[in-house]
């Protein structure tokens, strides 16, 4: 009974880390979903920006006010509702970039209204103009050819947007009226020029560009807190069993209680089965037992594997350096700890953090071997490179 007190504070240990990681990892999963939600409304805003600066630079003007004004609705609830999303994160480079679209947003909006009035204005005169063109030029006999010349070119220029040649506009006697609606279409037309101008000044495309890198760098700075806190966990949780597999080494100090702790081990690998990649081997490396957690990596069934060599998931770009030192470790009564890169049934790859532990039988000579793995294959990021050459046994 003694020798379970010592998995007391363990348990509350791993138990309390345990529950560390969880509240950390829900604070991270919730952060990780704004920020996802963030990314994409960037993108659906970005696109109606650019759709609705589209509609009302239609050079024809052949889109209608009333689609001119729906799109300027749907792009000014959506930048609200973005903003909404951008206050509700607490980071403050969001919420500066927040303020500069407010304010964009807010000139947009004016700019906007002048664009839809100056349209308005230039349609209506246009219009106006080429009803009123024919019957003004026949009628005003009394214009001189260079007015005429003069009326007739610019009507052509207002008609289509092209002033080229025309230094100043002038007004014609005796044709006040379509003169004052050709220059007003000039002016007005020269008055979009420039507000389009004012949208490329207050574009928001490049605020909301840099709101998604921040969300790209931010997410991979949260996804890497998560591989860190589940290493540290599973490093953490490798050293507790060590150092509870050292606790029971040590209580044994006669045969009979070297069959005893073979017992408790089995007892204490049923209760790693849950949590572990477990496996037992031969002196040889044959494969004795595996648990369920194996075959879900692995890919293969327990009646495949049993019987087999360790070397059937081993894959062939480990070097026959780290496996010598391996067998070397583990044959002199040591425990062995290392990375391993393994292969599935299916050809697929996987690494593990491997702790392989000889266990004695009643005469206190090595009877088989433990092995213990944690799946690391998300988290790992380099292992040692020696030769490639292919050894005849493998944990």
């Amino acid at each position: 009974m003694k020798k379970y007190l010592i998995l007391i504070p363990i348990l509350i240990f791993v138990a309390g880390v345990i529950m560390f990681y969880l509240n950390k990892n829900i604070e991270i999963k919730k952060a990780e979903s704004k920020l996802t939600s963030l990314k994409e409304l960037s993108y659906e805003l970005e696109m109606m920006f650019k759709n609705h600066n589209s509609i009302i630079a239609d050079k024809d003007m052949s889109v209608n006010s009333d689609e001119v004004t729906l799109s300027g609705l749907k792009l000014e609830q959506s930048i609200q509702n973005y903003l909404n999303v951008l206050n509700a994160t607490s980071y403050d480079r969001l919420y500066r970039l927040s303020k500069n679209i407010k304010v964009k947003a807010k000139a947009l909006a004016f700019i906007y209204e002048d664009i839809k009035t100056d349209r308005a204005i230039i349609n209506n005169a246009i219009i106006w103009s080429v009803n009123n063109y024919e019957g003004y030029m026949r009628s005003k006999g009394s214009l001189s050819h260079e007015d005429k010349v003069y009326l007739t070119y610019l009507f052509k220029a207002t008609i289509n947007n092209s002033y080229k040649g025309i230094v100043n506009l002038k007004s014609v006697s005796h044709t006040d009226a379509l003169n004052v609606y050709l220059i007003t279409i000039h002016n007005k037309q020269e008055n979009l020029k420039k507000l389009y101008q004012d949208i490329k000044y207050n574009d928001i495309t490049k605020d909301v560009n840099e709101i998604v890198l921040f969300t790209f760098k931010t997410l991979d700075e949260l996804r890497s807190q998560t591989d860190v806190i589940i290493k540290n966990l599973l490093i953490g949780s490798t050293f507790l069993l060590l150092f509870a597999l050292g606790v029971y080494a040590r209580a044994i100090k006669s045969l009979s209680e070297t069959r005893k702790l073979k017992n408790e081990l089995s007892e204490f690998v049923d209760a790693l089965d849950e949590s572990a990649i477990v496996s037992k081997s031969d002196l040889f490396g044959k494969i004795t037992y595996v648990n369920d957690k194996f075959c879900e990596i692995s890919g293969y069934t327990r009646k495949e594997l049993i019987g087999q060599s360790h070397s059937l998931i081993r894959h062939p770009d480990m070097p026959a350096g780290l496996f010598k030192r391996l067998w070397s470790t583990i044959e002199s009564n040591k425990v062995f700890k290392g990375t391993v890169k393994n292969r599935k049934k299916d050809g697929g790859e996987y690494f593990v953090e491997t702790t392989i532990i000889p266990i004695h039988d009643e005469d206190g000579k090595i009877d088989e071997y433990l092995s213990v793995r944690y799946d690391v294959t998300n988290y790992h990021s380099e292992f040692l490179h020696d030769d490639k050459r292919s050894g005849s046994r493998g944990l």
